[in-house]
C-alpha cells in the first residue's frame, strides 16, 4: 500500500543512486587498475574499451556486459580521459580526414536547439513530459559526444595474426590475416551482397580502403548488436 511505502521511498531515493555509483566507480577503477598493470607488465598502449568489457565479463551477467561496458566508455571517454593518445608504429587513425567529429557536433547542436524548442512547445501541454523528453535527449546529446571523443582514442591496429578494426566504441572487429583475400585503395560506392562500412554513419561517411574476405566475419556494433559481412568498406587517414 502507499501508505507503507517509506522505507521504499528511501530506498529508490537515496540508496538506489548510491548502489549504480559505487558500481560503477568499481568498475571504472578496475578496469583502469588492469590497464596499468598491463603497461607495467608489457609495455604499449592496451584499449580501455576492450580491457572493460574482459571485466564487465568476470562481473556481470552476459546480457549486461555490452549494454553496461558502453554506457561506462561513454561517460570514460566523454568526461574522463582528456589525455591525448599517440599512436604507436602499428596503429592508424580515421577520424583526423573523415569529416565524422565535425558532423557529430553538427548532430549534436541540432539536438541542443531542438531540446530547448520542444521543451517550451510540451511545457504548455505538460511540464513534467517536457522535462523528461528534455532530459532524454541531454542524455543523448551527451552520448553522442562520448561517441565522437572515442573516436581518437581506439586507433585501427594491426596485431601480430590480425587486423583490428574500430569505429569508437560503435564498431569493431578483428580479421585475421588468412581471412584476407585482397584489399583495395578505393573510394567508389560498393553496391553488393555482403558489404558493409566500419563507420555507423553508413554512406554519411565515405571509404578509401575495401578489405574482400574469403569467409564471413562478425562486425561488433553499438550495445552489442551484431552485423555479418564478406566486404567491408572504412576510412584510414
Amino acid at each position: 500500500p502507499k501508505d507503507s511505502q517509506t522505507y521504499l521511498a528511501l530506498f529508490k531515493t537515496w540508496a538506489l543512486p548510491v548502489i549504480e555509483l559505487s558500481v560503477l566507480t568499481f568498475v571504472i577503477v578496475k578496469a583502469r587498475s588492469a590497464i596499468g598493470k598491463y603497461k607495467r607488465l608489457k609495455g604499449g598502449n592496451p584499449d580501455f574499451f576492450s580491457t572493460l568489457k574482459s571485466i564487465c565479463r568476470e562481473t556481470l551477467p552476459s546480457r549486461l556486459v555490452m549494454p553496461f561496458a558502453t554506457e561506462v566508455a561513454v561517460i570514460y571517454y566523454g568526461f574522463i580521459n582528456w589525455r591525448t593518445r599517440s599512436l604507436e608504429k602499428s596503429e592508424f587513425s580515421y577520424h583526423k580526414e573523415s569529416g565524422t567529429p565535425a558532423l557529430l557536433g553538427a548532430f549534436i547542436f541540432i539536438i541542443i536547439i531542438e531540446t530547448f524548442v520542444f521543451h517550451l512547445l510540451l511545457a504548455k501541454w505538460s511540464e513534467i513530459t517536457a522535462w523528461i523528453l528534455s532530459v532524454l535527449s541531454i542524455y543523448t546529446a551527451l552520448q553522442v559526444f562520448g561517441f565522437a571523443r572515442s573516436l581518437a582514442k581506439r586507433p585501427i591496429l594491426i596485431s601480430e595474426n590480425s587486423l583490428v578494426l574500430r569505429y569508437g566504441i560503435l564498431n569493431e572487429v578483428e580479421i585475421p590475416f588468412a581471412d584476407v583475400d585482397r584489399l583495395e585503395l578505393i573510394s567508389q560506392s560498393v553496391e553488393e551482397p555482403g558489404f558493409a562500412k566500419l563507420s555507423l554513419l553508413g554512406e554519411l561517411e565515405g571509404h578509401n580502403v575495401v578489405i574482400r574476405l574469403n569467409k564471413e566475419n562478425t562486425m561488433v556494433g553499438l550495445y552489442g548488436a551484431k552485423k555479418q559481412f564478406k566486404t567491408i568498406g572504412l576510412h584510414v587517414d
